[in-house]
């Protein structure tokens, strides 16, 4: 039960959802059943095919299987039954799909909406288009027929205003209260793309900030701005990055959330303006995955913000241990007991750019190494994942490096 003034939250990212699951991607006999098959015979199939049952730590390394999925929403009601709202940010296509598997794409977008509509009935959801969700390649920006179908999915979760601009730009927004979402495809802001498209989309983000009227602004997108601390790569054209981040600066007293994902971990990247004693005036939280394609436990994220505010008060990921699921049990009977708590990772009063600006100082002040396990522990959400994916001393500098966006 929310306190007076606070509602909460369903937060999701990377499903990833592969109807192929353990199949080979050459199996046309699959593919061309599946793309004939209703939403009840999905079902069908997937309960009575064990791989696409199986829940341990072998869907590690994996894109989400029907167990993943199943279990995951299961305990996102199980959590908060009745949201507020669902922001979903985006990839809900399996990892190489192919342009040839189109109707396939189709049919499993229209399967994820329809368990989340099923589950979670005239909830508002709020999804936006991840660099999977394409009838191209990765990567490749939608076609109209790819946005109108996504939108047709949502439907009548999504509001019908909403649903016309995405078909119509790939872009939308919607309200809720004083609550105004913007919803931006990130598709078109990829630092390896230049498409025509990014400019008119971000002078319309401005438009939409500047012209808020008293609304207070979440942005919500797939793909994060700034450097990826992984490999120290921009994530969008970084022209577009500094665009965003003067906005940000800007509108700040409008702005009071922004969420992105794609990394599959946790993390969060601060706002500062670039005076010569920079302050932090904004941030960007990154949301982990409900897919364990990079090694991770499956998660997704409650959050509690202010009616009257809009600002984020808490944060908390809930996941699933695989290593800890029994064998035989039924994906929707598994419970995700095991979370991490933004506040109380950082031991933080608040959330805020300042506070979480904070953190980034302490990382680096600290010599006993406490801050950066709390980092570390928030990041990977549970997994000890032994691989080169895991923040360490030798690569944390990169990572803090990434997560302070400046004002030029």
């Amino acid at each position: 039960m929310s306190a007076a003034g606070t509602q909460k939250c369903l937060i999701v990212s990377d499903i990833h959802f592969s109807p192929l699951y353990a199949s080979t991607e050459i199996d046309t006999v699959l593919k061309k059943k599946l793309s004939v098959s209703s939403f009840d015979e999905w079902v069908q199939y997937f309960e009575n095919t064990p791989a696409q049952m199986t829940l341990d730590t072998t869907c590690l390394g994996q894109d989400a299987n029907y167990a993943v999925l199943r279990s995951a929403i299961t305990n996102m009601k199980r959590k908060l039954p009745h949201p507020a709202f669902i922001l979903i940010a985006g990839d809900f296509i399996w990892h190489n799909a192919l342009p040839a598997d189109s109707i396939l794409k189709k049919k499993t977008i229209l399967f994820i909406a329809r368990l989340f509509k099923d589950n979670f009935p005239g909830a508002l959801i709020v999804p936006t288009m991840g660099n999977n969700d394409t009838y191209g390649n990765d990567y490749d920006l939608q076609d109209p027929k790819f946005l109108r179908d996504f939108a047709n999915a949502w439907e009548p979760n999504l509001p019908t205003p909403s649903a016309d601009s995405l078909k119509a730009n790939g872009y939308y927004t919607c309200e809720t209260g004083n609550l105004k979402f913007v919803v931006i495809n990130s598709a078109a802001l990829y630092a390896n793309t230049k498409y025509p498209q990014a400019a008119p989309m971000m002078n319309w983000l401005q438009n939409n900030l500047s012209a808020a009227n008293g609304k207070k602004v979440w942005i919500l997108t797939h793909i994060p701005p700034g450097l990826n601390g992984y490999n120290d790569q921009p994530f969008w054209d970084p022209n577009y990055t500094l665009e965003l981040t003067g906005d940000l600066v800007k509108y700040a007293s409008t702005v009071k959330f922004m969420i992105g994902s794609h990394t599959h971990f946790n993390d969060f990247k601060v706002v500062y303006n670039n005076a010569q004693m920079p302050q932090p005036v904004s941030f960007i939280r990154i949301v982990p995955s409900v897919c364990s394609n990079h090694g991770n436990y499956p998660s997704f994220e409650v959050a509690e913000f202010s009616t009257s505010s809009a600002s984020v008060s808490n944060e908390t990921n809930w996941y699933l241990n695989l290593k800890k699921v029994k064998k035989g049990v039924k994906p929707q009977d598994v419970i995700w007991a095991d979370s991490i708590n933004l506040k109380a990772s950082f031991k933080l009063k608040n959330i805020s750019a300042s506070s979480l600006s904070k953190v980034i100082d302490g990382v680096n002040a600290d010599k006993s190494g406490q801050a950066l396990k709390a980092y570390v522990n928030f990041y990977n959400v549970g997994t000890p994942i032994p691989s080169a994916k895991t923040i360490n001393p030798g690569n944390i500098q990169g990572y803090l490096k990434a997560d302070s966006l400046k004002e030029q």
